[in-house]
């Protein structure tokens, strides 16, 4: 799974920011997404030689997949202004798992970080942030894209992957520390009462 890191991004501006926060929440969520692979709706009928075997016992497949039953609903609820259709949470699993899992794992890593080596200086700029708002706000930038209609349109109906405003969205709704970390009103829409959740 880690072979699918392209050596590319291990370089700036995805890796090397100068604080560690910002690595967490940007690299270190890449990483995340590439181990949860590892334990997601395809990853999961495999073991770790690749073998395509049941490696999990019945009862927590069944619980696996009553979980990811939540995810599927919630993607499918995901439209974009201006472009038909909506996203395609049972055809998106995998890649959502995936993001939802590497969100959460970095932020565990980066708080792990914390409470061995310390919280770094603000960013310049920026001193109005906590840090841990800055973790998200960098897992925020690296999805960042200017696309067209039509891109997005293909995307909806053909790729594995939600639109990258769906992969922020969706991770950060379902992530309790993204909530606590800007204060959404429980309810509002980064909030929502009901949060998909495995990892």
């Amino acid at each position: 799974m880690i072979s699918d890191v392209p050596m590319a991004i291990l370089n700036f501006p995805v890796y090397n920011l100068g604080l560690e926060v910002l690595n967490y929440g940007s690299i270190g969520a890449i990483l995340g997404h590439e181990l949860t692979h590892g334990f997601d709706n395809m990853g999961r009928k495999h073991d770790k030689y690749g073998n395509h075997v049941q490696w999990w016992s019945n009862k927590t497949i069944e619980t696996f997949e009553n979980l990811t039953e939540c995810f599927i609903k919630q993607y499918d609820n995901f439209t974009i202004d201006g472009v038909e259709g909506h996203v395609k949470g049972k055809n998106t699993l995998g890649e959502n798992l995936a993001d939802n899992g590497g969100v959460n794992q970095a932020f565990t890593a980066y708080k792990n970080y914390v409470s061995q080596f310390g919280e770094e200086a603000k960013l310049p700029g920026f001193e109005n942030f906590t840090h841990e708002q800055m973790f998200f706000i960098a897992y925020g930038s690296i999805w960042c894209e200017s696309t067209t209609v039509q891109d997005l349109q293909e995307q909806l109906e053909y790729d594995e992957h939600s639109p990258n405003s769906i992969r922020v969205i969706g991770a950060l709704q379902n992530s309790n520390e993204f909530t606590k970390a800007f204060n959404c009103p429980k309810g509002s829409f980064m909030n929502p009462h009901k949060k998909c959740k495995i990892w």
